[in-house]
């Protein structure tokens, strides 16, 4: 199935998120060269497109420490892995 997956609480979260880099002036693009990542998984990780399954996972649970880390919250409460 190639619904979209998003629920609307993963729009609301990526929307904080990114509202949280903005006030901790923090660019997306940082986040990307500290991962060694491209900022395209950066954005995905956020808006929730991509939870840190799959081939991809070790570099998105590191985009997850990081964002984590520079926003000061912890990587559980910030990006969940699993829907509650």
């Amino acid at each position: 199935m190639k619904a979209n997956h998003l629920t609307n609480d993963d729009k609301k979260r990526g929307r904080y998120i990114k509202s949280l880099l903005i006030l901790h002036e923090v660019e997306q693009q940082e986040i990307a060269k500290e991962a060694e990542s491209s900022e395209a998984l950066v954005s995905q990780v956020i808006r929730g497109h991509k939870k840190g399954v799959a081939r991809s996972g070790k570099k998105i649970a590191k985009i997850k420490q990081i964002l984590a880390a520079k926003l000061g919250r912890d990587v559980d409460d910030l990006l969940p892995s699993k829907a509650a």
